[in-house]
């Protein structure tokens, strides 16, 4: 019999695959888990018991789905916008935002439930441009935090033609002559579609003498007016001057018929003309994806975003009309800006931009593939210069890269160490917490919820998962004051009755044991200090935990919406439990009588090594888990200190094929597992 020690102090594996059970070869093996749940991988390497999630308030609806869309103004004013059965609401700041009378703000919508998991967003300042293949293209506005506006998107240029056009001309009358004038912002130089075109019979040739003088009226004060004109019997008009008055003078200018004037084009018009995808690239709104152009995105003329007009001829900030040439007839699912405009279909990836990498013009675009795997209708995720986005199906996760070498971008697949997480339960939501620790947070179709902790740089792909007590639907992220907030829609039995709340996970690494919150569907009280707290009627009938200025309380149900404490507390946590668990790898070790493989092996000693925790209770599948004593008693008017550092457990397990050792997590506290070291003895057979 022989005996070794057996050292893990890196977990940024993850959970893998139980398909990976034997590849002792593969590197992240070494670093991975069998089992990880309610629990975070950092970067860094350890494992840490995630956050609670705060109870935000009740959906509109308990009977409808809902989904949460983020509006980003800047860095201080960021909302999650709660889209359910025609209507949307505004959260910030962890509650809803109500307006002077203290009712919620709330906006009508045409969107019913089940519309809700095809709308697109893109946004730009103060207005979030909404695009569905039910409905015309719409636009949400802010005005400030209580004002908030809906209205249909209106296509064509924001400047309004002149009126009134007249024409008078000296001298013989032989020859016809027409005319237009458009108006032009003289800041963005948008131009509005020609007025009424004029007629006029002049003089056959125009001279000072023989000239015509156009007068017109327009509401555009400041607007200078471009004028066209066409002859020689055709129906040609060319540009021949420009006027800062409403009064223009024919002396015989000559038209250039190499600039037109805007021709209004009626886009998305009719229910088989509607978007469903929508997104910004090179100052361009895009569209794409209609009933009957599945392939093929419009782009708006260049800085001005609701202005699908063209010109004859074409100049270069025309709007552009383009469809994707492919053997198969994919409907796009979504766009994303990166080096070129990334556009995924149900077949494949393609980029579109300027040819020889040019901007993009109406003369000069091409759509190139990039690779051949298919995207599920949900939009990707930008992580730092990569884009992840889910294979058609949403059961694999996968990140295109771009590729000196190919020039291009390439599809490699993240979920494949941990494909028993997504296996027949596709991803259905998801949203990218850039800080503190770079997570990617996943909705499944079963209403679990996992993780990836993703930092390509250090070559960081760690997935957990997590359970509550409840079903998540939609998970979106906004910047708040203490790094990115991750917002859920979660589905709950309370009372025999559905609910769904809006819950907001609780900030990581809190060292105050008064302010952790490490329990779901939480609400917590600071004030002055009492033994009976209200306002718990969401979680009526639910055992729940409590912990009161840094004591764990015993649970309590929660009756008429309260509960009542042995003594008075100032700041007080209540909400619903959760475990956290760690089952390791199974090492393979080299012992003086050879491999270990094969061979019974049993647990008698550990070493644990945490950062700022509260509990961990450790264990084999053959024995009773027990507590490891980290906290001291440091008085009856203060809560235990956390502890950091290392502590010794004897563990009477039995012999057992695997050492199968499990660390679990109860209490409403804060625990991280840097490392662990076992004695494993070996056995000869």
């Amino acid at each position: 019999m022989g005996a070794v020690t057996v050292t893990q102090n890196n977990f940024n594996g993850g959970e893998l695959s139980p398909l990976m059970g034997a590849r002792t070869d593969q590197v992240r093996y070494a670093n991975g888990c069998k089992k990880l749940k309610n629990m975070v991988v950092l970067p860094h390497g350890p494992v840490a018991r995630r956050p609670g999630f705060q109870y935000a308030g009740e959906c509109y609806y308990h009977d409808k789905k809902v989904r949460l869309i983020p509006f980003s103004f800047n860095a201080d004013q960021t909302y999650v916008l709660e889209f359910g059965h025609r209507y949307f609401r505004i959260w910030k700041d962890g509650g809803l935002i109500v307006n002077y009378t203290g009712h919620a703000v709330e906006k009508r919508t045409p969107w019913s439930s089940d519309m809700l998991a095809s709308l697109s967003f893109c946004q730009s300042a103060d207005v979030l441009f909404v695009a569905c293949e039910y409905c015309a293209p719409i636009k949400i506005s802010r005005k400030s935090h209580m004002e908030w506006y809906l209205q249909d998107v209106m296509f064509g240029s924001r400047m309004q033609p002149p009126m009134s056009l007249i024409a008078k001309a000296k001298g013989e009358s032989v020859r016809e002559y027409s005319y237009v004038v458009t108006a032009i912002d003289p800041f963005t130089r948008e131009e509005s579609e020609p007025c009424v075109a004029v007629t006029v019979q002049g003089p056959e040739t125009i001279s000072v003498d023989s000239s015509i003088t156009l007068t017109w009226n327009s509401e555009n004060k400041n607007a200078i007016f471009a004028i066209y004109k066409c002859w020689n019997e055709s129906d040609k008009y060319g540009f021949v001057g420009h006027a800062s008055s409403r009064r223009w003078v024919d002396r015989g200018s000559t038209p250039d018929f190499s600039e037109g004037f805007p021709i209004h084009r009626y886009v998305f018009n009719s229910a088989v003309k509607y978007p469903s995808v929508v997104q910004f690239y090179q100052q361009r709104l895009c569209f794409a994806a209609s009933k009957n152009q599945p392939q093929t995105v419009w782009m708006s003329r260049s800085g001005s975003y609701n202005n699908f007009n063209i010109s004859d001829p074409l100049r270069d900030d025309d709007s552009i009309e383009a469809t994707i040439a492919a053997e198969r007839v994919n409907k796009i699912e979504w766009m994303i800006p990166g080096r070129k405009l990334i556009v995924g279909t149900a077949g494949s990836e393609w980029s579109l931009g300027g040819s020889d990498n040019k901007v993009i013009t109406p003369s000069s675009i091409k759509f190139e593939r990039q690779s051949v795997i298919g995207a599920a209708p949900v939009a990707p995720l930008v992580v730092g210069e990569n884009i992840l986005f889910l294979q058609h199906g949403g059961k694999v996760i996968r990140e295109l890269q771009y590729s000196l070498q190919k020039d291009g971008y390439m599809g490699t697949e993240l979920s494949i160490l941990s494909e028993h997480l997504l296996k027949d339960n596709p991803v259905v939501s998801w949203a990218y917490q850039q800080e503190p620790y770079s997570i990617v947070w996943c909705v499944l179709e079963d209403g679990s919820l996992v993780g990836v902790t993703y930092e390509r740089g250090h070559d960081v792909i760690g997935w957990h998962r997590h359970e509550s007590d409840g079903l998540f639907e939609s998970v979106c992220c906004v910047q708040g004051s203490d790094g990115d907030e991750l917002w859920c829609v979660v589905k709950r039995q309370i009372g025999g009755q559905t609910k769904r709340y809006v819950e907001r996970l609780a900030p990581y690494a809190v060292s105050d044991i008064n302010n952790q919150v490490f329990m779901d569907s939480a609400l917590s009280y600071h004030g002055d200090a009492k033994d009976t707290f209200t306002g718990l009627e969401h979680l009526e009938g639910k055992t729940v935990q409590i912990l009161a200025d840094g004591f764990v309380h015993p649970p309590q149900v929660v009756t008429g919406g309260k509960i009542i404490l042995n003594s008075p507390a100032a700041v007080v946590h209540v909400g619903l439990q959760y475990t956290s668990e760690l089952v390791p790898v199974e090492p393979e070790v080299v012992t003086p009588t050879g491999d270990s493989r094969g061979k019974m092996r049993r647990v008698s000693r550990m070493c644990v090594n945490v950062f700022e925790s509260a509990e961990v209770k450790v264990g084999t599948a053959g024995s009773a888990h027990q507590r490891v004593a980290l906290r001291d008693d440091v008085g009856l008017n203060n809560p235990p200190a956390l502890f950091s550092g290392e502590k010794v457990v004897e563990i009477n397990g039995g012999y057992e094929m695997q050492s199968n050792v499990q660390f679990t997590m109860e209490e409403p506290l804060s625990a991280t597992l840097l490392s662990y070291s076992m004695d494993l003895e070996v056995g000869d057979r």
